[in-house]
């Protein structure tokens, strides 16, 4: 774990912030150069993206706060936005994305599937250099497992004896087996690794069905729901950070992610025949 990358004085490197950063200029990279080659102009997207990612970040903050609303308080108000220490959802974030991309790109008669097709496998790839950011800092973390693969997060980090690992602070409250004095957590699923393995063999799948697939314009969108939506769900079942559970034993996350899978291919299906309908009907 390494929370921490740099400390110059009153400067701080986070490990989360730096990664989301890096996600943010490697995807808006890609999307600019798929743009260019596609014919757009790669600016647009640009433009596009430095007004999404406050919008989005803002998002998955509030659902964040909303999930663990006893976690924040008016006496730490550093504590609501302090995003560079993790505590985002970021199912929270595309609703609003989507919503101003659809403006920004229709201002600038750029259509918007094409663009979804264009946008939405990068956004995979962002997702899995993040999940990097989450084993830095240690948010996110599994259940306890006996499993070979299991990880334990140390007491001790960076030198400071008194903020240990969020692991291990939640075991110590949880698990008669980890006490202030014990040097590690218990072992536990690699959900950031298995997340981060699984989100960029996503974006594998998105670029190879773009590329030999591709049954209309905009189908990444529903299909990212779908594939993203199941994939979140089975995690969150490895997940012990104890995300609020709503309804049949299920986390919100899990009811997040299937309810957008299942959006998702409704979505795909009714997508599908709008395109098709349009297609037939559009002058030669």
């Amino acid at each position: 774990m390494h929370p921490v990358i740099l400390k110059l004085g009153p400067i701080t490197l986070h490990s989360y912030g730096l990664m989301m950063a890096i996600a943010f200029l490697v995807v808006l990279h890609f999307i600019q150069k798929d743009a260019k080659k596609a014919g757009y102009e790669p600016k647009v997207f640009a433009d596009l993206a430095f007004i999404v990612l406050p919008l989005g970040i803002i998002g998955a903050r509030l659902t964040y706060i909303i999930m663990f609303r006893d976690s924040f308080s008016i006496s730490d108000p550093l504590g609501w936005i302090a995003v560079w220490k993790g505590g985002l959802v970021f199912q929270g974030g595309p609703p609003v994305a989507i919503a101003f991309g659809y403006w920004f790109l229709k201002k600038h008669q750029i259509p918007f599937w094409k663009a979804c097709d264009i946008i939405f496998p990068y956004l995979a790839l962002g997702h899995g250099i993040g999940r990097i950011g989450c084993l830095l800092y240690g948010c996110c973390f599994g259940a306890p497992t006996d499993a070979a693969w299991g990880i334990r997060f140390p007491r001790i980090i960076n030198g400071d004896s008194i903020t240990g690992s969020p692991a291990f602070q939640d075991h110590v409250d949880w698990y008669t087996e980890v006490t202030v004095e014990s040097t590690h957590s218990l072992a536990v699923h690699p959900t950031q690794i298995i997340s981060m393995i699984g989100l960029f063999s996503l974006f594998g799948v998105f670029i190879w069905m773009r590329k030999s697939w591709k049954p209309f314009d905009g189908f990444m969108f529903p299909m990212y729901l779908m594939l993203y939506g199941f994939f979140r769900f089975w995690i969150e079942g490895l997940r012990g950070d104890h995300n609020p559970v709503m309804v049949l034993n299920l986390t919100d996350q899990q009811i997040f992610s299937l309810s957008g899978a299942i959006f998702g291919l409704f979505f795909f299906l009714w997508l599908k025949k709008h395109q098709n309908t349009t297609s037939d009907t559009a002058p030669n």
